[in-house]
């Protein structure tokens, strides 16, 4: 494509206004369904907006079949609420399971090194997590995309979407920038950070041995780039469209080296949206880094252990999801503002759950006490947290492992 410089104008044109909540949520990934079905238990009317045409987002479409740990290695569960909720959700139609020991007591296994996770099967969450935003009375918008925010001053008053109806408008008190990308933030005039550092990643499933079974194929994570190797930033059009069509191409090759052992192997289902692990998010008062492991914040409202090894702890601070400049906007999953070690605990299925919830509840309980998100009574917060049945416990960053 031509990359010309040259603008063209678009006429202007009054768009229509199909629907009006307080909590517009932009994404139906793990962290917004969570922020979602929270706002919705919390009293508020709640439009869930997703661009695709099914929940879950990288956890459903992205192939990504873990539900990392809610615990921190040790037997102290780090997690509960509404993401240790959704970890039962993910395998209610199966296959997978929950270790039987944390059936048996899901507090505490003081001691234990088995973690508390499940491998599911995303076609089957899929449609259990669209159960549970049904059950909550959320009106959700498949197949709509979002372009912009209309804001006045300070404050975000709509949301503009596309889809199949054309261009219009959702009115909202509140908005959850569940995106993934800091899309939101990033319209709305937030100062955001992008990274364009994502390597090749692709989850998919093969048919081999009569038999249809599970795959992760990517680049190493964590070694050093290699001098021919390409790294990708997920805010450009051109890098997500080479990452998809050249994650289908490492498919093909891992496909080929299998059946050069068994030529009866097929691939059967692959990622349906581009597995981008980091791009673009929230610069918020706090980034949560991995200088901050065993740190206690007063704000805080959540923990998460380290799905890559026992023993760290991470107490997520409620500065990390406020926005700075835009009182009624708030951010959960993977545009929360964290970096290094504390964006790669962060970014994960159970921890975007848990900042979705909290990120729902806070939007909640801004419209019913017509409190700015910005200026949120956060002990309020996380009263409701712990009532959720959330964890925010001091004494567990004191554990010694």
């Amino acid at each position: 494509m031509n990359s010309s410089k040259k603008m063209i104008t678009e006429p202007s044109k009054n768009i229509p206004v199909i629907g009006k909540a307080d909590v517009v949520i932009v994404g139906s990934g793990m962290a917004g369904s969570a922020a979602a079905i929270a706002a919705a238990r919390n009293g508020a009317s709640v439009c869930l907006i997703e661009k695709e045409n099914c929940p879950g987002g990288l956890a459903t479409l992205g192939m990504v079949w873990i539900y990392l740990p809610l615990c921190d290695g040790y037997g102290h569960k780090l997690i509960g609420g509404l993401s240790e909720e959704l970890l039962k959700v993910s395998i209610k139609y199966g296959p997978g399971k929950i270790p039987s020991i944390w059936i048996k007591s899901p507090d505490i296994n003081e001691g234990t090194k088995k973690r508390y996770m499940a491998k599911f099967n995303p076609a089957s969450f899929i449609i259990s997590m669209e159960e549970l935003i049904l059950e909550n009375n959320i009106e959700i918008l498949y197949d709509s995309r979002f372009c912009d925010v209309v804001k006045d001053n300070d404050k975000i008053t709509a949301v503009i979407i596309e889809n199949k109806s054309g261009r219009c408008a959702v009115k909202c008190r509140t908005i959850v920038d569940a995106t993934g990308d800091g899309d939101v933030c990033h319209r709305s005039g937030e100062d955001t950070i992008s990274l364009d550092d994502n390597r090749l990643a692709s989850w998919f499933y093969a048919y081999e041995n009569k038999k249809i079974k599970r795959y992760a194929q990517a680049i190493f994570l964590y070694s050093k780039i290699g001098p021919d190797e390409r790294t990708f930033s997920g805010d450009d059009y051109r890098d997500v469209t080479d990452f998809s069509i050249l994650g289908r191409k490492m498919i093909l090759k891992k496909i080929t080296e299998m059946k050069k052992k068994d030529k009866s192997v097929y691939p059967v289902i692959m990622p349906t949206i581009p597995g981008l692990r980091m791009t673009r998010r929230l610069a918020g008062k706090h980034t949560l880094c991995g200088k901050d492991e065993r740190k206690f914040f007063s704000d805080t409202i959540g923990m998460t252990g380290d799905w890559r090894k026992a023993g760290p702890i991470y107490c997520i601070p409620y500065r990390s999801l406020a926005a700075v400049k835009t009182k009624n906007l708030i951010t959960a999953g993977r545009c929360i503002s964290a970096s290094d070690d504390g964006w790669d605990v962060t970014r994960v299925i159970g921890v975007c759950a848990l900042t979705g919830e909290a990120a729902g509840t806070a939007a909640a309980l801004s419209v019913k006490e017509g409190i700015d998100l910005n200026r949120m009574d956060v002990g309020a917060l996380q009263d409701k947290l712990r009532e959720q049945n959330g964890v925010i416990d001091k004494s567990l960053t004191d554990f010694k492992y």
